[in-house]
């Protein structure tokens, strides 16, 4: 399935600048913790990015490492080059591997860092350990891999009524509209499946109770071409299953929303 509802890279461009501030790209306090750990590395190092996070390949375009980028969709890494420092599908210090992220076997390479800014929320929890697994197998020994996702909210947070979301955020409970949409997404949580995303969202929610929270977020202008799922599983599930074939060297939380309580990023060590 396709992460936009559309193969124009400067239309996907376009939407994708709509989120800055949203969890669905990196944050400035976890932009400052990933360029922390990257220059603390040589640029001989061997680094993988999952994707084309367009804030990562930035970091990587002015420190002149060359970045290996991992994805199925060239029109998705083409178009977030364009919101890269470089502009460019490509920067000169990137090379591209159309490859399945549950499939990087193939890749006969070995790398030092590896980095995954919500990539492992798009695969289905059942293929979680396969991701991991493939993960461990693409690093060389003592190899880190940076892994962001988000975890499941806390039940409160999930089980409620649209009535109550409006209440509390006309009441300030809601500090922002960035925490508003979280907050929404959560009511579409699936139990059976961990998963939920903006297309989810505006189906169950429909146009008439999404209206109740404009002017201040008109959700469906903003994320109707989205199509990412995120699978989030409970956190302790996700730890049990990440200490099989990774050692957890640290986790930080991004600190701009209140919901990044939930979207840790894991320095996993191999």
């Amino acid at each position: 399935m396709n992460y936009m509802l559309t193969h124009d890279q400067q239309k996907i461009a376009t939407e994708w600048e709509k989120y800055k501030g949203y969890t669905i790209r990196p944050l400035a306090s976890a932009l400052s913790y990933y360029s922390e750990i990257i220059a603390s590395h040589p640029s001989k190092t061997k680094f993988m990015l999952y994707g084309g996070t367009p804030e990562l390949r930035t970091l990587f375009q002015r420190l002149r490492y060359p970045l290996t980028l991992v994805d199925r969709s060239p029109d998705m890494v083409a178009a977030m080059g364009l919101l890269t420092c470089a502009q460019r599908a490509l920067s000169s210090n990137e090379h591209y591997l159309k490859k399945d992220w549950l499939q990087l076997e193939e890749l006969n390479e070995e790398y030092d860092l590896l980095i995954g800014d919500d990539a492992i929320n798009m695969v289905p929890w059942p293929k979680f350990e396969l991701f991991l697994s493939q993960a461990w197998k693409c690093l060389r020994p003592k190899g880190l891999f940076i892994c962001h996702l988000l975890v499941k909210p806390s039940n409160d947070l999930i089980y409620t009524e649209v009535s109550e979301v409006v209440k509390e955020f006309r009441q300030g409970s809601s500090k922002s509209t960035f925490d508003l949409a979280s907050r929404l997404n959560f009511l579409s949580w699936d139990e059976s499946s961990f998963g939920m995303g903006w297309q989810k969202t505006i189906q169950a929610l429909g146009e008439s109770k999404l209206a109740l929270f404009k002017p201040e977020l008109d959700f469906i202008a903003t994320f109707k071409f989205c199509n990412s799922q995120f699978y989030c599983p409970p956190l302790p599930l996700f730890e049990k299953l990440v200490k099989k074939y990774f050692f957890i060297r640290d986790v930080f939380y991004p600190q701009e929303h209140d919901y990044c309580s939930f979207e840790p990023i894991y320095v996993l060590e191999k």
